[in-house]
């Protein structure tokens, strides 16, 4: 407990507002409850998705261990949206603006009441982001408790591959009965999907960042440990409050630092290149997408981890989780950066070597006959040399643009294709669907961006390349949107400034040439008409093209989506509201 309680927040605002226990009285808290320190336990749970609807029996554990520890817990939710539900439709638009909002109604309850510190309850690809973002904006003593993963299904099938499957369907090449079967058992618990997508990032980066305990991201959830670290944050977040540890001490430059060389390590999610910046601006901190590639040329990838590699993200925690990753590369990461545990990094690995969370985990892999070598490759022999993530400038990509390369197949390292142009994701997916895109082609779809359309997923389109073995190794997509962090294959994406802000992708024209150099991190439009052009020429035909140029009428004028519009800042700086 803090040594004077009147240093509480809680309690300060209690000798001004002299309604406020009248009415929490009326919730039938004790006299004894107004004076304890009072904790927000914020969470994601609803009926949504898997990711979600397991979290009531954690909200639950929370409080419990709050009250243990002395203090009064108050139940908040905010509930998230799901990219693979929102996938094909116009609900897309409203994923990435989701983060903002969530965010902000965090912040709301965090701070509209008095409440000394918060714990907070996620494991998707916006909610982990949000709850970070105000974690660091609301700068009260917080944890964040990763929302945990599904166990894989028979034959590791994963919900990602519906789409593969359900295009095929389409086309008349498999029967429907094959698809339905495939989706009665691609979740078959809850969890965030079971591959190294956003969500499974997401959860990885808070612990890396130093805002969850050691070992609780990825865990999957039908485990009783799940509930206990949920008790376990319950009761740390009173040591927290009184110690006044707040989450400016922890979310340093280095602190994003390590996050950036564990989201190397395991080669996460492209979509961090949006949620990380983001972080760090809610505490004064730059991160740029440079400071992606500069990590991302030092750090390989040692998670072999779905899509791009062979196992689930389950066997990852099986493999020691965050804390085996961590010590594989302890000797790039800052040790002396401060947890919420209240020790540092260092001293939490030490801590977790001692205790028995590495022989208990890589028991279940010995349970599947599978070696931790296999899942979490050794420094001495990475997955991949280098992380996942490059990013590319040149003439249409003048504030970058960005590849998770280590999907992308080597003979697409370097690519010239002629360009297919879209103007919508829809129209793309109807080119791919009808096999009017052909092998070299580059698929350059625009107007997707955070202003134009709230800068949605592109995974439809990436998921029916990935799929055909026509494409899969021969076909590039370019666009101003961003991808899922289950796609894979060659596909470049978050291309800046985007189209509606007059950005060079507006001015590529049906059968351009488009260059691909990932070694040379170059992206450049080098011919018309299907021919390559000098380079002096080529700047006249699109200058030429400018100066026609106009940009479309605005798809929205009512609602959220004509507010991100207005003010959305560009992918490459995070596609804040703020």
């Amino acid at each position: 407990m803090p040594r004077d309680r009147r240093q509480l927040r809680s309690q300060r605002l209690r000798q001004v507002n002299f309604q406020g226990d009248a009415l929490r009285l009326g919730m039938n808290w004790t006299e004894e409850d107004l004076g304890k320190p009072q904790v927000l336990v914020d969470s994601a749970y609803g009926h949504g998705h898997p990711g979600t609807f397991h979290f009531r029996p954690l909200i639950e554990e929370v409080s419990n261990g709050v009250f243990e520890a002395g203090g009064k817990p108050g139940v908040f939710t905010v509930s998230d949206i799901c990219d693979g539900v929102a996938q094909a439709h116009a609900g897309m638009s409203y994923s990435l603006v989701s983060r903002d909002i969530m965010t902000a109604m965090i912040e709301i309850h965090a701070l509209g009441h008095p409440h000394d510190g918060m714990v907070l309850i996620s494991g998707n690809d916006k909610s982990v982001p949000a709850h970070l973002m105000a974690i660091a904006r609301c700068n009260l003593p917080a944890i964040h408790v990763p929302g945990g993963t599904q166990l894989n299904g028979p034959d590791y099938i994963t919900s990602d591959q519906m789409w593969g499957l359900g295009a095929s369907v389409e086309r008349g090449e498999t029967p429907r009965e094959e698809l339905e079967r495939a989706q009665l058992v691609a979740c078959p618990t809850c969890g965030a999907c079971q591959f190294m997508g956003s969500a499974s990032t997401g959860q990885i980066l808070s612990e890396a960042l130093g805002l969850a305990l050691p070992g609780s991201a990825l865990i999957p959830v039908p485990f009783s440990r799940h509930l206990r670290y949920a008790r376990a944050a319950g009761k740390q977040i009173l040591e927290l409050i009184a110690e006044d540890i707040t989450p400016d001490r922890i979310l340093t430059r280095q602190a994003f630092e390590n996050a950036l060389i564990v989201h190397a390590a395991t080669g996460g999610s492209t979509n961090a290149l949006l949620h990380l910046p983001a972080i760090a601006r809610e505490v004064g901190i730059e991160l740029t997408i440079d400071d992606f590639d500069r990590v991302h040329r030092q750090v390989p990838v040692l998670a072999n981890a779905k899509t791009t590699g062979k196992y689930p993200v389950e066997y990852l925690w099986y493999a020691g989780g965050v804390p085996a990753i961590m010590l594989e590369v302890q000797d790039l990461l800052h040790l002396d950066c401060l947890t919420v545990t209240g020790k540092t990094v260092g001293e939490n690995l030490a801590d977790v070597e001692r205790s028995g969370f590495f022989a208990e985990t890589r028991g279940y892999l010995r349970n599947v006959h599978v070696e931790r070598e296999e899942v979490l490759r050794p420094r001495s022999d990475p997955f991949g040399p280098q992380g996942g993530i490059a990013v590319l400038r040149g003439n249409l990509a003048p504030r970058g643009a960005m590849v998770k390369y280590f999907s992308v197949p080597v003979e697409m390292h370097a690519h010239t294709g002629p360009a297919r142009v879209f103007d919508d994701e829809d129209s793309a997916v109807e080119a791919l669907l009808a096999r009017r895109i052909e092998p070299g082609d580059v698929v350059v779809i625009r107007f997707e961006g955070p202003r134009a359309n709230g800068m949605p997923e592109m995974y439809f389109a990436t998921a029916i390349i990935a799929a055909d073995p026509a494409l899969s190794s021969t076909t590039a997509v370019v666009t101003d949107g961003r991808f899922s962090g289950a796609a894979k294959g060659p596909a470049v994406g978050h291309v800046t400034p985007e189209a509606l802000d007059g950005g060079p992708i507006a001015l590529v024209e049906e059968g351009d040439l488009i260059e691909i150099n990932i070694p040379e991190r170059s992206l450049a439009v080098v011919g018309s008409a299907r021919k390559r052009l000098p380079r002096d020429e080529l700047a006249r035909v699109l200058e030429e093209r400018r100066g026609r140029w106009s940009p479309p009428t605005p798809r929205r004028n009512a609602g959220i989506l004509s507010l991100y519009s207005r003010v959305a800042s560009g992918s490459d700086q995070g596609a804040s509201l703020t």
